[in-house]
């Protein structure tokens, strides 16, 4: 019988530390503004309103500079898949 842990096993763990790596890695990539943002957003689990307060811009106009950001992000990885 297998039960599944609620944890990673340490392969799974040592994928996800590089995962996450690479994700650094690609978001120095990207323009200063942009960079900001997914830091923000993703990294330190912000949300909208509290980007939109702490950069003093208006709500959609975080909401579209990040739309933005994961088009670049994606257009980034899709240039690099094999040197990955």
């Amino acid at each position: 019988m297998d039960i599944k842990a609620n944890v990673l096993n340490p392969e799974e763990k040592t994928i996800k530390k590089q995962k996450i790596k690479l994700m650094h890695e690609v978001v120095e990539k990207l323009k200063p503004r942009y960079k900001t943002l997914i830091q923000m957003r993703y990294f330190k689990e912000m949300s909208y309103e509290e980007i939109s307060q702490q950069l003093d811009l208006p709500l959609g106009t975080i909401k579209a500079q990040l739309f933005r950001a994961r088009e670049f992000l994606a257009e980034i990885l899709k240039n690099s898949e094999g040197k990955i």
